[in-house]
């Protein structure tokens, strides 16, 4: 079983939004779906194998909507509920990059995790963002310290540069330490900017470094292997895509297949999450 804790949420996705005009009118292609890191891993991971998962949506119609929606994709899912349910402006340009405005919502004051939701665990896998708001953080440090105690693998995605930047160094840092990943995915921006922290991954860590369309790097230890990536023309929309990869990445994992096996997976996933609006 493949558990994942963090946000569930409400994406509202703006295709067309690289030349907005300021004061006026811009027409723009608007798309509503289901979002948050954690859930889109949950969603691509659940056809092949299985997945639960954890987090907190607001009392509300629209977090009971995100619920049965992400329920219908496949995975087990487990929710608080209470408050309001969190949502993403993402902003796309022509290019498929996006520019997210978050409000995390109910998401951020997720409590402690009732034990028995994480029984049957075989890997733990935890977006940073969970780790963005003290609540959240202290739900997740504790479900990492069950993990730990019964010797399940833990991953974690360092999700976003600016929620790095908001933890600071020396949290970052420790995180990495309490949290002892067995793997750590990141894009090429999210590593650069872990070098520039000089946080060092524990010993045995195998980091994941996504490129765009450049070959993925494999970091363990002083050891990097590249596996090269087919581009995608087509390019409509990057949101997800590294959640996409995760995803096939740790089902792959969950098989025993080495961390290359699980790099060609992990590419194979996430290029469909490229050729359409919004996340999985």
């Amino acid at each position: 079983m493949l558990t994942v804790i963090g946000d569930l949420l409400a994406d509202i996705v703006v295709l067309g939004a690289s030349s907005l005009e300021r004061g006026t009118d811009n027409p723009v292609t608007i798309t509503h779906t289901r979002g948050g890191s954690a859930a889109n891993v949950a969603a691509v991971a659940a056809p092949a194998a299985a997945v639960r998962f954890i987090g907190r949506v607001g009392s509300d119609a629209e977090g009971e909507a995100l619920v049965h929606e992400l329920e219908r994709s496949g995975p087990e899912v487990f929710v608080q509920r209470a408050g309001r349910t969190g949502s993403i402006v993402i902003l796309v340009d022509e290019l498929g990059e996006r520019t997210m405005l978050t409000d995390r919502g109910a998401a951020a004051e997720l409590e402690a995790i009732d034990p028995a939701w994480l029984e049957g665990t075989r890997w733990l896998h935890l977006p940073l963002y969970g780790f963005a708001d003290a609540l959240s953080r202290v739900a997740l440090l504790s479900a990492a310290a069950w993990a730990r105690e019964r010797a399940v693998p833990v991953s974690v995605d360092l999700s976003s540069v600016a929620t790095m930047r908001a933890l600071g160094s020396e949290r970052v840092r420790t995180l990495l330490v309490d949290l002892s990943p067995v793997v750590v995915f990141a894009n090429a921006e999210e590593a650069v900017f872990l070098d520039e922290l000089r946080v060092g991954l524990p010993a045995g860590t195998v980091f994941v470094v996504k490129r765009g369309g450049d070959p993925v790097h494999i970091r363990q230890g002083d050891d990097v292997t590249l596996v090269a990536v087919d581009r995608v023309a087509d390019v409509i929309d990057t949101t997800g895509a590294g959640d996409a990869f995760a995803a096939g990445y740790i089902v792959r994992a969950l098989r025993g297949e080495d961390p290359v096996g699980c790099a060609v997976a992990g590419c194979a996933s996430a290029r469909g999450a490229l050729r359409r609006p919004g996340a999985l």
